[in-house]
């Protein structure tokens, strides 16, 4: 008779809170269909294989310069950008990971290093099938950015990083991302603010990124001004070179 009581109690709490949870994973799945629609759909962001970025990145005052980001299925990525005169390059083919400045030798990229461009090589975004990648999403609610209302979602990332998309509740567009990344084989908090969205063959980018680590006055902006979709990249540019 008590293992019957308990069986009930917990049928009939499990059916109080189903009601709740389902309305929840509905609005969240809600939230991520009208993201990926209004970046210009599922079939459409799909179809870039290929990006090439250009613009400038400051990451103080008076240190600023060209910068330049290709990026290709398949996990490839190559910043190239000139601060004080050097340049620098950074790359990976989707395996392997090297760095060169100016004229010296090419170096591999450490693990961290290897790790960040590979969460910028992802043309398609976390939330893009995520179930299939092992990727958990969880909405956080809503909170205020900037006088904007937003979606704060979760994302639990298949090897446990865990970062936060706000997401504007009108454009449906990415406002804000809170994370972290690996400097100098260090942890290190970071949050980006996305802004100036415009289309470029039907897909929406933001030309201005403003990122800086948490706690410190470390910042960065990438303020682009042209961004070239499916052009031609060989793959011979993200291998590393002999010199």
């Amino acid at each position: 008779m008590i293992a019957q009581r308990i069986r009930f109690a917990s049928i009939f709490t499990f059916l109080i809170v189903l009601p709740g949870f389902l309305s929840s994973a509905q609005s969240l799945d809600e939230i991520i269909a009208k993201t990926l629609a209004a970046r210009g759909g599922i079939e459409k962001v799909k179809s870039v294989n290929s990006e090439r970025l250009t613009g400038r990145i400051s990451v103080g005052p008076g240190v600023e310069g060209p910068f330049i980001v290709e990026i290709k299925r398949g996990g490839k990525m190559r910043e190239g950008m000139v601060l004080n005169g050097k340049t620098i390059i950074r790359a990976t083919n989707g395996t392997i990971g090297w760095m060169k400045i100016g004229d010296d030798a090419p170096t591999a990229l450490s693990p961290g290093d290897l790790k960040n461009m590979a969460g910028g090589a992802d043309l398609d975004g976390p939330l893009m099938d995520y179930k299939a990648k092992g990727t958990r999403v969880e909405y956080s609610g809503k909170e205020k950015l900037d006088g904007k209302d937003t979606y704060k979602l979760k994302v639990t990332l298949k090897d446990g990083e865990v970062r936060e998309e706000y997401i504007d509740c009108e454009s449906n567009l990415g406002l804000k991302w809170v994370g972290k990344i690996v400097n100098q084989e260090k942890e290190v908090a970071v949050e980006s603010l996305f802004s100036d969205y415009r289309a470029v063959d039907g897909v929406m980018f933001a030309f201005r990124i403003d990122s800086q680590t948490v706690g410190s006055s470390n910042q960065q902006t990438i303020t682009l001004d042209k961004i070239e979709v499916n052009p031609s990249l060989d793959d011979a540019r993200f291998e590393q070179p002999a010199n």
